[in-house]
């Protein structure tokens, strides 16, 4: 037994599924599952992670400088 299921045309289309694609399915309780692709690229899913942290301190560059100039201020 392969517990197949078949995901409607519209849910592949939006969520970009191919043939051989994998999903995920996770419980969300007795009546709903969540279904999330495996993503293409790990590494290009990971870009931008953390952005608002870096905006926060007004940006990559202005936080490296201010780290530099602290070094010759020592």
């Amino acid at each position: 037994m392969k517990y197949q299921i078949v995901i409607p045309k519209e849910v592949r289309k939006a969520m970009g599924l191919k043939k051989g694609t994998k999903v995920y399915v996770k419980p969300l309780d007795k009546n709903h599952a969540m279904i999330t692709k495996d993503p293409d690229d790990p590494i290009k899913e990971l870009r931008g992670l953390g952005k608002e942290v870096w905006d926060s301190l007004g940006g990559a560059e202005a936080y490296l400088k201010q780290e530099r100039d602290s070094w010759n201020d020592s």
